[in-house]
């Protein structure tokens, strides 16, 4: 094993990653950090088929959003470079060509039709796929004038019956039979290497340290156990993690459907709740606590700890998490999440009054585009002239109620717990019940006669704007009055 401790995310550029995929990044950046280690990101990039435009680059954006930051990579660098795995492909010739020669691999000249057929026809007979081994004996010197001919072989591992022995730090010591593997191949007769050889060689040359990745990997574990071992080096240690599920159970996939991290983003959740809430579904807190910082994370990140079972994703859960990581924010980081939103900034409002809306709506929140129509309900210049409006506002008792507040608040320190008393004051000034006493306050503010506290509505809008919104009301108002008289 290596020192220091370095792990490895190796996502293929398919797409958005799913939380799925983010999960397995967020722990291996965690368990690094936590061992003062080195997170790696490789790109698995050899199947072409699967590769999609972009597809490198939102990983990259979701992993930016999340804050899991790497200390080597396409873009960052490093000593163990490149680190896209079509750009290493030279390597894996050479590591596939040291096993020929030293005995561990050969040459295999059937074509790809022909392996197509005999692994079909083994799967039909219930045998391992790997085992018709038609060139394995073939002379060397053969093989070699064939290859001087023109003919492009294979080359495949030599694959011995009997046990291939390994350890899980979750699974613990299994065992696989080498007869049921048959002879792999590491390069195709085109010279691409198989996704095994290439991982196997990868990390080896890399020195990963930790292979922290999804139980689907599994079944690949003894194809690469025995590839390090014919390399001549000990394998890493291999931590496979339970799978996470769809709503309800099933694949968590893209292909099904599955929101992609950035998609998390754009509807407003937290990156420090995704992280938070993520890193949970593998590992449990030793003890009651669920909202975490991310330092704390590193600081209790247990690999020891991490369940057996699969987890469900609980997007009820996962919003309650999301408001827990809002209401830490400060309210000027607030303001400034909201003013980045399209739909807030067209309200052209200052900072001052975002930060004034945080301090009073942030508990009524969860994402940060719960603002949008928070901030649009009580910002938006009140419509008087609706048909609701007029109803209320016609009433000579609306325009006492008015007067009132303009004249209690006016003389309020603008905080909220002294805002709130002095709507108490006005009430009991003009006599009003509460029904005829806060619609017309209501609507005055915000153009409804439902909504919010409606001293924490006035702390938002500010001094100004709300005497502002009550002298209009209360001009409409009386109009009104006049007109019916």
């Amino acid at each position: 094993m290596t020192t220091p401790v370095r792990t490895r995310y190796a996502p293929s550029p398919t797409g958005d990653p799913h939380l799925g995929n983010a999960r397995t990044a967020i722990l291996n950046w965690l368990f690094a950090r936590n061992q003062g280690g080195v997170f790696v990101l490789r790109v698995e990039d050899t199947d072409i088929a699967r590769n999609v435009e972009r597809g490198e680059e939102a990983n990259l954006e979701a992993l930016d959003w999340l804050g899991l930051d790497r200390d080597e990579g396409p873009v960052a660098g490093g000593p163990f470079g490149p680190y896209r795995q079509s750009e290493r492909v030279e390597s894996h010739r050479s590591r596939a060509r040291q096993l020929v020669a030293d005995g561990h691999a050969y040459r295999c000249f059937c074509s790809e039709e022909t392996m197509a057929a005999d692994r079909a026809a083994a799967i039909a007979t219930g045998r391992p796929p790997g085992m018709d081994m038609r060139c394995r004996d073939l002379d060397p010197s053969i093989a070699e004038e064939r290859e001087a001919e023109g003919s492009t072989p294979a080359l495949r591992l030599r694959v011995d019956p009997g046990p291939v022995e390994y350890a899980d730090r979750l699974k613990g010591a299994l065992s696989f039979d080498g007869a049921d593997l048959g002879d792999m191949v590491l390069l195709r007769s085109d010279g691409r290497p198989t996704y095994n050889f290439a991982v196997a060689v990868d990390d080896l040359e890399m020195e990963i340290s930790h292979v922290i990745r999804g139980i689907g990997h599994l079944s690949n574990t003894p194809k690469q156990v025995l590839l390090y071992r014919a390399l001549g080096v000990e394998p890493p240690e291999f931590i496979h993690i339970p799978s996470v599920l769809a709503p309800g159970g099933g694949k968590l996939s893209k292909r099904a459907g599955a929101p992609g991290v950035l998609e998390y983003r754009d509807r407003g959740y937290s990156a420090d709740a995704i992280v938070n809430y993520l890193s949970l579904l593998a590992w449990s807190s030793e003890d009651e606590q669920e909202v975490f910082t991310r330092q704390e994370l590193i600081d209790r990140i247990d690999l020891d700890r991490i369940g057996a079972s699969d987890a469900e994703i609980d997007p009820d859960k996962l919003r309650w998490m999301a408001g827990q990581h809002l209401r830490r924010r400060s309210a000027t980081e607030l303001a400034t999440d909201w003013v980045a939103l399209p739909e807030v900034s067209e309200l052209e409002l200052g900072q001052d009054d975002l930060e004034r809306a945080a301090e009073v709506f942030a508990e009524r929140m969860y994402l940060t585009t719960d603002a949008i129509p928070e901030l649009t309900a009580v910002f938006a210049d009140p419509v008087l002239g609706s048909e609701e409006a007029r109803g209320v506002l016609s009433s000579p008792d609306a325009a006492m109620a008015l007067e009132a507040l303009a004249a209690v608040w006016a003389e309020t320190e603008w905080a909220p717990p002294a805002l709130k008393s002095a709507v108490r004051d006005a009430m009991q000034a003009c006599g009003l019940p509460g029904k005829a006493f806060f619609q017309p306050a209501r609507i005055a503010l915000m153009g409804s006669a439902h909504g919010p506290d409606l001293a924490a509505v006035a702390y938002a809008l500010g001094d100004a704007r709300t005497a502002d919104r009550l002298r209009r009301a209360r001009e409409t108002s009386l109009n009104l009055i006049s007109e019916d008289q």
